[in-house]
Parts: structure tokens; C-alpha cells; sequence
């Protein structure tokens, strides 16, 4: 007999076009399966409840202006970067548009997300020498601002890369939302600068909700229930001990080195 099991419990928010939404929390909260409602791909799945675009039922049209940037990269290591997206725009575009239309919209994304400096190296993999991995991660973005998406969600974009390159990342990402876009992202161990540029903030653990607001009032809001620092911390790294619920046992543990330094 299988045995159900809830994956995401009474999950509410809402961002808007111009921001950036992170989502936080540990491995197994549902984040993934919730980008993959966001997106209508759990439809018929045993999901129940309602995701509205711009107060409408999620539509084939508004599929069409959703990009969704997935955590593995499918990319062919032995294309350049260039050859990558136009591969890609002569499959995705419009057939009314001409392949000299379709070029020129690549050589715009590629402009727009900083690949010009890369766009004749092999994408590589594993065992062959290419992109460095923030390009590569750029690249799997750029596949979908092919179609210009109006809401763009990616699946931990910077998994596997170090803060400063994931640092660019969400610069990029910033510039993307300043643009008009919305952005709603998972996001892996970000650092505090990374943190400081997120608008709105939904912690996950277990399915359940812990936190969804703006990013910068976080940390008032868990003080204000009982849940406070006693030392200088990243706000993400204190949100993600909460999710996981080992804050109460590292606030134990601190309170036993100060006593003992007493």
C-alpha cells in the first residue's frame, strides 16, 4: 500500500514584478516542489490549491511567459556558448520570426547577461575544459530570457559556486528584476551580501511556512517571538537553523561558553 505523504502545508505569499522572492530552508522543506507549482507543473499530481498570475488562473499564455531555470545543467559540452543559445532560439522562438531575428535576439541575451567575453568557448563538462561554472550558470539563465519571460523561477542558481560568483549571480538577477521581471528563487546557503539584496523572504521547513515578509525585517520579526541573537551572525545562516531547528541547541551551546569563560 503507498503511503501519501504532505510535501507542502498551507503555503501563501506573493511578489511582485521588479523583485526578487528567495526561498529558504533546508534539504527536504519542499522548495523545488513549490517552484514546480509556481511553474503549473504539478498539475494533476495530487496538488490542490490556487496560484494565480495577476489575479488569473495560471494559463497555456502565461506558461509561455514563465522561464524556469532547473538545478542540473542540460547543456552539450561540446557547443560554445553562442551556439548554445542560437541551437536554443531556432528551437523556442516563433516560426514568424527570421533566423537573422532570432540571432539577433541571442546576441541581446548574451549582452545582457555578460557572456560576451565567453561566447566562443565550449560549454565543457566533467572531463572537458570550458565555461567556468557562474558562466555556466548564466547560461542555463539565458536559455529562457530567450523567450523574455515575464516571471523567471530558477532552482538554487548558485549551487556549486563560491559567494563571489554567486554574488555576481544575483547581481545579475537584480538587474534582471529592475527591469521589470519578477524573480522567485531557491536559494542554497547565500551569503550575507547575498541575503541584503533579497525584497521578500519565504523560509520553509517541513512543508510548513516559518517566515514570509520582507527580507530586511526577518530578523525583528523572530527577535520580537522570543528568537534573538546573542552574536553577529548571517541572517541566512540564523533563518536556515531555525528551519532546521537547531537555533535552540546553538543558543545552548554558546550560553555554556560564556558561563564557562565566567
Amino acid at each position: 500500500m503507498v503511503q501519501e505523504r504532505m510535501i507542502l502545508n498551507g503555503i501563501t505569499g506573493m511578489v511582485s514584478p521588479g523583485e526578487i522572492l528567495a526561498i529558504l530552508g533546508p534539504s527536504g522543506s519542499g522548495k523545488s516542489t513549490l517552484l514546480n507549482a509556481l511553474a503549473g507543473r504539478l498539475q494533476g499530481r495530487g496538488f490542490t490549491g490556487t496560484v494565480v498570475a495577476n489575479n488569473k488562473k495560471l494559463s497555456k499564455q502565461t506558461s509561455k511567459r514563465t522561464g524556469f531555470v532547473t538545478q542540473d545543467d542540460i547543456l552539450y559540452p561540446h557547443l560554445t556558448v553562442r551556439e548554445t543559445l542560437i541551437f536554443c532560439s531556432l528551437l523556442r522562438l516563433p516560426k514568424s520570426l527570421s533566423k537573422k531575428e532570432k540571432t539577433s535576439v541571442v546576441e541581446s541575451v548574451i549582452s545582457e547577461l555578460g557572456l560576451k567575453k565567453c561566447e566562443n568557448t565550449i560549454i565543457g563538462n566533467s572531463f572537458i575544459r570550458g565555461v567556468s561554472g557562474g558562466e555556466r550558470k548564466r547560461v542555463n539563465i539565458a536559455h529562457e530570457m530567450l523567450i523574455n519571460p515575464s516571471l523567471l523561477i530558477l532552482d538554487e542558481p548558485t549551487s556549486g559556486l563560491d559567494s563571489t560568483a554567486a554574488h555576481r549571480l544575483v547581481l545579475t538577477l537584480g538587474s534582471l528584476a529592475q527591469k521589470g521581471k519578477t524573480i522567485v528563487t531557491s536559494m542554497h546557503q547565500p551569503s550575507s551580501r547575498v541575503y541584503q539584496m533579497f525584497n521578500s523572504v519565504l523560509v520553509l521547513s517541513e512543508g510548513r511556512c516559518l517566515y514570509f515578509g520582507k527580507g530586511s525585517e526577518a530578523m525583528a520579526y523572530f527577535e520580537s517571538v522570543g528568537f534573538s541573537l546573542s552574536f553577529p551572525m548571517n541572517p541566512a545562516d540564523f533563518l536556515l537553523d531555525l528551519a532546521n531547528g537547531t537555533y535552540a541547541l546553538i543558543a545552548v551551546f554558546v550560553s555554556a561558553i560564556l558561563d564557562s569563560y565566567d
